[in-house]
């Protein structure tokens, strides 16, 4: 166990056991009706904490900072959440209610493993791109900070800054080796459109940031345009965006069916996102490639597209689902929780954050070191920084069995007519 670790597993005893005091007394009492609320459930655990609190106080080799050990507590309690959850002090609350976090001035799409900061796309000719950070990159330091030790709002919190000012980042993969980047402005990158064999089309779709999902309309309009017969929709490196841009594009390809659901507690649907017939651009052939590096509202076009049978989606599993919806809590100190309350999820129901989009034909890449590990998307080698594997010029393995797919399915269905 790392020593953050123990320390959040201290901490996190410290602060509830604060709270277990209330359970104690209530354990004492006479009445019936407090004694049955007290024994069972969290009251049982939470006098095991109150005991771990007792010695910390009583027998620790110095006087404790409680004031650390509540904030270390409420820190450990949203990391046992999920990577997006987190507990803000004040001036994060601020950073978080002015909407700093929503200003990307590096051009990265940063996500967790095995506590790591891991680059999961970077964004073409972005300050994060001019600096030489590349996708499967682990962030090791930032400024100092290590990665190790944060949650994945403290790392986006010292990735923002001032245009023009910089941040230093040290990279498990280049140790003698530390990255100056000049955070500015992260140009909008638009759709590649270009003409592959067999009349297909190809269309490169980029993170699905506002606004975005009419560019992909106007590619796929020109493919169609140049002739294509069928489409390969290739959303790696498509990471984060919005919800309603995802289903947009997904609309695109779908006359009927779902696109997808957003989920709440105890497994309620809170909204279904259905496909209207007056959206739908193609009834060609569709193709989708996606890898580690989607995530978000590509995922949606990717999950919809396979489970309504519109067509195949070739590549890899996805690992770093980010669909989620937040809601602030503010506490009396000015400090807040940000807590995940609806996932976003295919139309059969599953979570992207947990399930990932499992591709119908699978095609691993050997450019990147291997992640995953389990069908319950945790990492084999939890606690360790996966092991980088730099790009390597190679043949474009996905896209071929895309092409071959399509090809396939043509050549059978010109058979069958």
């Amino acid at each position: 166990m790392s020593i953050r670790s123990k320390l959040t597993l201290i901490t996190l005893s410290a602060f509830i056991a604060l709270y277990s005091v209330v359970g104690g007394m209530l354990s004492r009492s006479n009445n019936p009706l407090v004694r049955a609320l007290a024994d069972p459930g969290p009251y049982a655990q939470l006098r095991i904490f109150e005991n771990v609190v007792q010695h910390i106080v009583n027998e620790y080799v110095e006087k404790p900072d409680l004031e650390k050990v509540r904030i270390g507590a409420l820190r450990g309690l949203t990391d046992g959440l999920d990577p997006f959850s987190a507990y803000l002090l004040p001036p994060q609350v601020k950073e978080y209610q002015a909407g700093k976090m929503n200003n990307d001035v590096t051009g990265m799409v940063i996500g967790q493993y095995s506590g790591f900061a891991y680059v999961i796309a970077v964004v073409p000719t972005s300050p994060a791109d001019k600096a030489g950070i590349r996708v499967g990159d682990v962030i090791e330091y930032i400024d100092g900070h290590a990665t190790r030790d944060l949650d994945l709002f403290d790392v986006r919190s010292l990735l923002a800054g001032a245009s023009g000012s910089s941040v230093e980042l040290a990279l498990i993969n280049r140790k003698t080796e530390k990255i100056k980047l000049v955070r500015g402005t992260v140009p909008a990158i638009a759709p590649e459109v270009k003409s592959l064999e067999q009349q297909i089309g190809y269309v490169k779709v980029p993170i699905l940031n506002k606004g975005q999902s009419e560019a992909v309309a106007s590619a796929i309009k020109d493919a169609i345009k140049k002739g294509a017969k069928s489409i390969v929709l290739d959303l790696r490196g498509s990471a984060g965006g919005e919800l309603k841009e995802g289903v947009a594009v997904a609309d695109y390809f779908l006359k009927s069916g779902t696109i997808a659901k957003t989920i709440g507690r105890k497994d309620k649907v809170m909204a279904t996102f259905e496909a209207k017939a007056d959206n739908d651009l193609t009834d060609l052939p569709v193709a989708v490639i996606i890898d580690r590096t989607t995530a978000g509202a590509a995922e949606i076009i990717a999950a919809s597209i396979m489970e309504n049978q519109r067509g195949d989606v070739v590549g890899e599993r996805t690992l770093f689902g980010m669909g989620v919806e937040q809601q602030l809590f503010p506490l009396d100190d000015g400090s807040a929780l940000l807590l995940t309350t609806a996932r976003h999820a295919s139309p059969n129901g599953k979570i992207f954050m947990a399930d990932g989009v499992v591709p119908n034909v699978e095609v691993k890449r050997a450019d990147l070191a291997e992640l995953g590990g389990d069908d319950s998307n945790r990492p084999a080698n939890e606690g360790q920084p996966p092991a980088v594997v730099g790009p390597k010029p190679s043949e474009d393995l996905m896209l071929k069995k895309a092409i071959e797919v399509l090809s396939t399915g043509a050549k059978a269905k010109k058979k069958a007519a």
